[in-house]
Order: structure tokens, then sequence, then C-alpha cells
């Protein structure tokens, strides 16, 4: 501190506040991780499905006997 200011004292509610704050912090880094992987994953979803929608379009092919490069 500038000008002869005191430092204030740190006592038991200080420390509380803090642990509270980074407890607070940690788990906002948490959410956010996991925010991440569920974006992550709905990516992955998406593209199972498009790979699954053709792979069933193709089926179909082969069931009405379309394709016929056997």
């Amino acid at each position: 501190m500038m000008n002869g200011e005191k430092m204030p004292e740190l006592n038991e509610a200080n420390f509380e506040l803090i642990d509270k704050n980074k407890a607070e912090q940690h788990e906002r880094q948490k959410i956010k991780f996991l925010e991440d992987r569920i974006k992550v994953l709905e990516k992955a979803i998406e593209s199972h499905a498009k790979i699954l929608a053709r792979f069933q379009m193709t089926e179909g092919e082969y069931d009405r006997g379309e394709n016929n490069n056997e």
C-alpha cells in the first residue's frame, strides 16, 4: 500500500472468503470442462448419425435390388 496505509489484517473471515472464492472458481472450471466435453460428444453423435443415415440408405438400395455392383 502507498502513503503509509497499513494493509488490512487477515482474519478467519478473510480466509473463509478466500477459500469460498477458490472453491467457486474450481466449480466454474469443472462446469466449463464438462460443457466442453458435452460439445465434443454432441459433434460425435451428429457425425455418427450422419454415417448411420448413409448406411441405412445404401442398405435400402440393396434390399430393393437397386445396387447391382455385386
